[in-house]
């Protein structure tokens, strides 16, 4: 039997992804695109084998023979929010801040290779990762068309509550994402100890949705209570909710360091962004109260930010801010 289980053990699936480069320290920067990535083989045994302390998932480099083993893979997992489901995946680590990803709209947590590429990078370093689907959308409970920004709110706090209580975490926001990561941090500024924001759009719905609806379209809100609408690239549904509860949500309409935000922040910002003008995340640097922020513009990087260089500059983003987490936490007198 014992045999057997190492053979199926070595039975593999290779699935590949982008792996973390070293960081780079301007507060300022501009890339383009490179022309390759490292990567991984991510391995999967083909068939369960037997464990009963818990279960392991061997990463080998393709340019050596060093192989990582990450414990406790957990895969929808549950958690009830206000009576709905809301599915999330959650990869304990040995060491923090635990990494929380925050899709960006319409997004599930599983359909894009940028969380992907950072759930790897987290297992490389040995580091927790979290990923959820909001309300309504692919695994968690209720309609889309009743989602607005405040319960997404809800269902990120929820989780570091119940699901990470006690719990160091640096959140990352893509698109929408960005805009649930700041308030999340208002919110529990004792929990979240960085933020990386991915072409992060605080306030667009009142910003730059509703000013580039024609009348008539405006009017089909209002009747209707949902719209398709083409933005960039991509068709999203924006519903009459989303809107109205944006406005009670707004986070770019205060003054200078408006938002008591303190935890290092690295905000990164394609400039051929086709959904958002590259000078957002300026406007939310001004409002943050941290002095550790940083922005950093890609020259071809479009809304999505998913090329192989986009994923090593948000994982060069989040490994500098956990460890200025690390740095800190070592050098405080009730450290362990």
């Amino acid at each position: 039997m014992e045999q057997e289980n190492n053979a199926a053990g070595r039975a593999a699936a290779h699935a590949f992804v982008s792996a973390p480069v070293s960081t780079a320290g301007h507060a300022l920067r501009t890339t383009r695109a490179s022309a390759h990535a490292h990567r991984l083989r991510l391995c999967a045994p083909r068939r369960a084998v037997a464990n009963a302390r818990r279960t392991q998932v061997r990463c080998q480099s393709l340019d050596n023979d060093d192989v990582l083993v990450i414990p406790n893979r957990k895969r929808n997992l549950e958690i009830q929010v206000e009576g709905v489901k809301i599915v999330y995946d959650y990869y304990p680590g040995e060491k923090g801040p635990i990494v929380m990803y925050l899709p960006g709209f319409f997004y599930a947590r599983s359909r894009t290779a940028k969380v992907n590429a950072l759930q790897t990078a987290c297992n490389r370093r040995a580091q927790g990762f979290l990923a959820l689907d909001y309300y309504g959308t692919d695994r968690s409970g209720g309609e889309f068309a009743n989602g607005t920004v405040s319960r997404w709110v809800k269902d990120v706090v929820t989780i570091l509550d119940q699901i990470l209580p006690n719990k160091k975490v640096v959140l990352v926001g893509s698109g929408i994402g960005g805009w649930v990561m700041l308030h999340v941090a208002i919110q529990r500024p004792e929990a979240v100890v960085g933020l990386v924001g991915l072409s992060a759009d605080p306030d667009f719905t009142e910003r730059l949705l509703m000013p580039a609806l024609s009348e008539t379209q405006r009017e089909e809100l209002d009747s209707k209570g949902i719209i398709d609408l083409t933005w960039g690239y991509r068709k999203y549904p924006i519903s009459k909710k989303l809107v109205d509860d944006g406005r009670n949500m707004l986070v770019l309409t205060g003054e200078k360091d408006s938002l008591p935000i303190t935890c290092p922040v690295r905000l990164i910002q394609g400039l051929a962004d086709e959904e958002l003008p590259s000078t957002f995340p300026l406007e939310i640097v001004e409002k943050i109260r941290s002095t550790d922020v940083n922005v950093t513009f890609v020259k071809y990087g479009d809304h999505a930010l998913e090329n192989d260089s986009d994923f090593k500059l948000m994982i060069n983003a989040v490994k500098e801010v956990s460890d200025l987490y690390f740095e800190y936490d070592l050098r405080s007198p009730t450290s362990g």
